[in-house]
């Protein structure tokens, strides 16, 4: 008989018990350091050069960028589509968001001639910095791409590379302008 209650006892509970922890689950909401990247989103025409440096060829681009939210709004999804007067038509996808444990934005991109890298930074203000490692020519390199002017119709967009990550040197600038 023991045993008969202890099973109808078990089965209550066991359902119970899991129903409790299922409705106190509450998905998680993006927060104030997700939400800065709103100024992100939108329609922009790019128009840049690049001088010369030891990352990328001396040429001028004009590209078309969609910029939105990816569904949850914990990241910005950017998709690319560029002419250079050197590389030719490509396109990149770009994934900006914020990773809440290590307390950084992080800044994905990739592109159709074969480039990728992960950049790690912060946005303060209306500037979004973030570091990124490179190589070329079996040297490595940082670069440090910032965007100011977030929230705005204007973006400046600035690519700085290091051999030692302290002395600078601007490679690629453009205006990125909301349509």
């Amino acid at each position: 008989m023991k045993r008969i209650v202890f099973f109808v006892v078990a089965m209550l509970v066991v359902p119970s018990t899991a129903l409790a922890e299922a409705t106190a689950f509450q998905p998680p909401k993006p927060g104030p350091e997700h939400q800065k990247l709103a100024g992100l989103v939108g329609n922009w025409t790019s128009e840049g050069e690049c001088k010369e440096n030891p990352i990328a060829p001396v040429e001028r681009w004009s590209a078309k960028l969609k910029s939105e939210w990816y569904p949850g709004k914990f990241a910005v999804v950017r998709h690319i589509e560029n002419k250079g007067s050197i590389t030719g038509e490509s396109i990149g996808l770009e994934i900006v968001s914020y990773d809440a444990g290590a307390k950084v934005h992080t800044w994905y991109a990739i592109d159709s001639l074969g480039w990728n890298a992960l950049g790690k930074g912060s946005i303060t203000k209306d500037v979004l910095r973030a570091t990124f490692p490179a190589y070329a020519n079996g040297k490595p390199y940082k670069l440090r791409a910032t965007l100011k002017g977030l929230g705005s119709d204007k973006l400046i967009f600035t690519v700085e590379y290091s051999e030692d990550g302290k002395a600078w040197k601007v490679a690629c600038t453009a205006t990125d302008t909301r349509v």
